[in-house]
């Protein structure tokens, strides 16, 4: 197949406006050889395919082409672990955009899947479960407003106040620039609590009170939010390993 017809079969399946459909600039940017640039349509023509049923799902569709767009402007010096660094990119996204909208007992439930199905799925029926789970939410109509504001997920989190927004981004930020791995998953917890105990303190909160033990249990959630996404990852870049289990 020519790079023109890869280029239309991505665009058709995907059903990208031409106005928005900017691959063949962004492959163009990254690669030069021809040779090289039919590889990368090809693997990403395998990825998509990932997703046939749920083609009808318009955001969710525009979603995965967003993950490819921004997994080739990661450039990867070997072309072939690009099918490996769009499989995580592209989860990583999805379960983000699930942790934005989800309520706590569903975050749990995804939890939960996570841990089931990396032990024992392939690629194509993670996606298809993880995607059973993302297409209410694509079909939602608030969610859907706010999603066309934002281009890159954030991980939001339903708050009280001002002091918990406060400590819950000082949170975020802890778990974005510290060494977390699976390996050593007690003293990440132990580190956050002494961190987390820190803030409290710093903003009045008693650590004797309802809303210290409640924060406290939100916050030790986003560190097994970030445990699982490492897991996930760590599954993938090694298909004979394991993965660690999240304790």
């Amino acid at each position: 197949m020519s790079l023109k017809s890869k280029y239309l079969e991505i665009q058709q399946f995907l059903s990208i406006p031409d106005d928005k459909f900017e691959l063949p600039q962004t492959i163009d940017s990254f690669f030069n050889l021809e040779d090289i640039k039919i590889e990368i349509l090809g693997k990403i023509l395998l990825f998509i395919r990932n997703f046939s049923m749920f083609r009808d799902v318009e955001l969710f569709m525009e979603s995965v082409y967003e993950c490819i767009e921004s997994t080739i402007q990661m450039k990867t010096d070997n072309i072939s672990n690009f099918n490996d660094l769009l499989i995580k990119n592209s989860l990583m996204r999805f379960i983000q955009n699930y942790i934005d909208y989800a309520q706590l007992n569903q975050k749990r439930h995804l939890l939960r899947l996570l841990s089931d199905s990396l032990d024992r799925l392939q690629i194509q029926p993670l996606i298809i479960n993880l995607g059973l789970l993302l297409k209410p939410m694509y079909q939602d109509s608030k969610y859907l407003e706010n999603l066309k504001k934002i281009k890159e997920t954030e991980v939001r989190y339903s708050l009280n106040d001002d002091t918990e927004i406060t400590i819950k981004i000082d949170i975020d930020n802890w778990l974005r620039t510290s060494e977390i791995i699976l390996e050593n998953q007690e003293e990440c917890r132990e580190e956050l609590i002494e961190y987390y105990d820190f803030l409290v303190a710093k903003y009045g909160i008693s650590n004797n009170s309802k809303r210290y033990h409640i924060l406290k249990i939100e916050v030790l959630e986003m560190l097994s939010m970030k445990l699982t996404l490492l897991s996930l990852m760590d599954t993938f870049s090694d298909e004979l390993t394991k993965p660690l289990p999240i304790k």
